[in-house]
């Protein structure tokens, strides 16, 4: 998985959005190297940016994947309305 999702893979996403906008990342889904659609529920968000007056979201997020603990940031774009992981640590 680490040398497949190295930077910026667009992924599907399950959001909750509260009554003040405010996001949280529920899980997402890849395709993976051999195509196959992996499902990552995530387990912890570890920080948060969603400034008002941005045009995005980012945030750290930590889940199990593959037997093994992997912390991401995943970056929501307002203007193109996409969703994708920037970064896979661990």
């Amino acid at each position: 998985m680490d040398s497949y999702l190295c930077v910026n893979i667009p992924v599907k996403m399950i959001t909750y959005t509260d009554l003040d906008g405010k996001i949280t990342p529920m899980r997402f889904q890849f395709a993976d190297a051999d195509g196959s659609l992996v499902t990552v529920k995530i387990e912890r968000i570890i920080s948060s940016d969603q400034p008002k007056s941005k045009i995005g979201a980012t945030f750290e997020c930590a889940s199990t994947v593959y037997g093994m603990e992997k912390r991401f940031k995943l970056y929501y774009s307002s203007m193109s309305r996409r969703w994708c992981v920037e970064r896979i640590d661990g």
